[in-house]
């Protein structure tokens, strides 16, 4: 897990002065909150080296700091895009709007090499032959 040292020289290197406001123990929690969003959403691969390590514990302090003035919805509500009403009959359709299908493309293509694949794992088919 990414440190708080690391979090406060990460945030005051890149300009984030709200972060230096945060008590610390404020800091933890929005740093355990970034790697289990992050762990939940990415099957993160459990060998990395250090190189890679050190860069996810710096995705980890990026969406820290995301999180510290946008927390993530925990449950979206789908917005209405159309809705229409008929009488009589009643006849009622509703459309909604597509939910943004990443909310943190930056977290997905930083940490797309340090995803679990199946690659490298056995793989057959069983199939029949009929004559």
């Amino acid at each position: 897990m990414a440190t708080l040292e690391q979090a406060n020289t990460y945030n005051e290197v890149r300009g984030n002065e709200l972060w230096s406001d945060l008590e610390p123990s404020q800091a933890r929690a929005l740093l355990a909150d970034a790697e289990d969003y992050i762990r939940s959403v990415y099957p993160i691969r459990s060998d990395l080296d250090a190189t890679e390590q050190r860069i996810f514990d710096g995705v980890v302090c990026r969406l820290a700091g995301i999180f510290q003035t946008k927390p993530p919805a925990v449950a979206g509500t789908p917005s209405i895009k159309k809705e229409s009403k008929e009488a009589a009959g009643f006849k009622k359709s509703v459309e909604y709007a597509d939910a943004p299908a990443d909310p943190y493309p930056y977290v997905t293509a930083v940490l797309r090499p340090y995803l679990r694949t199946a690659s490298g794992s056995a793989s057959f088919q069983i199939a029949r032959l009929v004559r």
